[in-house]
C-alpha cells in the first residue's frame, strides 16, 4: 500500500511536467531586508531586481540554473562645475552603495496546473560596492565612474514562492511559450564583510576618507515579477 502511495505521487508531480517544456526565465522587483547586525548597521531596507534562468530536466520536477540579486542600499547626489576652468556647465556626481549577489540553483516546482508552487536552494557570493559616477545633468548620462570600495563574501539560501499561469501556447513554429506571474521569497545567508553606508565616503582637503563597516551580510528579499517560459 505504502508503494503504491509512493508511486502515485510521483507520477503527480511529473505528469504535469512531461508536457513543460525546457527553459524559463524571470525577473521582478526585489525589496531586502536585511537581517540580523547587516539591519543594525544599515538600519534601512533595500531595493532592486531579481532574475534567473532555468533549465527543467524532462519529464521531472527539477529546474537547475543561475540567478542574480541586485540590490541598492543607499545613495547621494551632489552638483558641481564641470572642471575650475569651465563653470558654465554643472554635472551630479553620484555615489551608490550596492550588493550584487549572483548564485546557483536548484529548484523543485511540480506543476499543479494553473498555479504552481516551488521551493529552490541557493548558493553564490555577495559582491558588495560602492560606486561613484559623473553624470551629465541634462539628460542622466553617465560620463566616468569607478568603484570606490568593493568586498566579497559567500552567500547561501533558499527560496519558494508561487507561479500564477496567465498564458500558454504554441508559436508558429509550433514551440512552447507560456508566461507566468511570480510571488517568491529568499532568504540568503552572507558571510563577514567590509563595505561602506549611505554617507560613509567623507570628502576632505587630504582627499577621501572611508568610514567602513563590518557586519555579516544576511539578507530576505520579497519579489514581484514574470516568468516566460519556453
Amino acid at each position: 500500500m505504502k508503494k503504491t502511495n509512493i508511486l502515485f505521487l510521483v507520477l503527480l508531480l511529473t505528469t504535469g511536467n512531461a508536457a513543460s517544456q525546457g527553459f524559463n526565465f524571470d525577473i521582478g522587483f526585489a525589496m531586502g531586508t536585511p537581517q540580523g547586525s547587516f539591519q543594525q548597521s544599515l538600519d534601512r531596507n533595500s531595493y532592486g531586481i531579481d532574475g534567473s534562468i532555468t533549465y527543467q530536466i524532462p519529464y521531472t520536477p527539477i529546474h537547475f540554473g543561475i540567478g542574480g540579486v541586485y540590490q541598492n542600499f543607499g545613495w547621494s547626489e551632489r552638483s558641481e562645475y564641470f572642471s575650475p576652468d569651465i563653470q558654465e556647465v554643472r554635472v551630479k556626481v553620484r555615489t551608490t552603495n550596492n550588493m550584487f549577489t549572483p548564485h546557483l540553483i536548484m529548484r523543485f516546482e511540480p506543476d499543479y496546473g494553473l498555479i504552481k508552487p516551488f521551493v529552490e536552494g541557493l548558493v553564490g557570493f555577495n559582491y558588495l560596492y560602492t560606486e561613484s559616477s559623473v553624470v551629465d545633468d541634462w539628460d542622466e548620462h553617465e560620463l566616468a565612474s569607478t568603484v570606490n570600495f568593493d568586498y566579497y563574501t559567500p552567500s547561501y539560501g533558499i527560496g519558494g514562492g508561487l507561479k500564477f499561469k496567465l498564458y500558454e501556447g504554441y508559436d508558429d513554429d509550433g514551440d512552447y511559450v507560456g508566461f507566468s506571474l511570480v510571488v517568491k521569497a529568499k532568504h540568503m545567508l552572507g558571510g563577514e564583510a567590509d563595505y561602506l553606508k549611505e554617507g560613509d565616503l567623507i570628502r576632505s582637503r587630504r582627499g577621501i576618507d572611508y568610514n567602513i563597516s563590518r557586519s555579516r551580510t544576511d539578507l530576505t528579499t520579497f519579489n514581484l515579477g514574470f516568468v516566460f517560459n519556453f
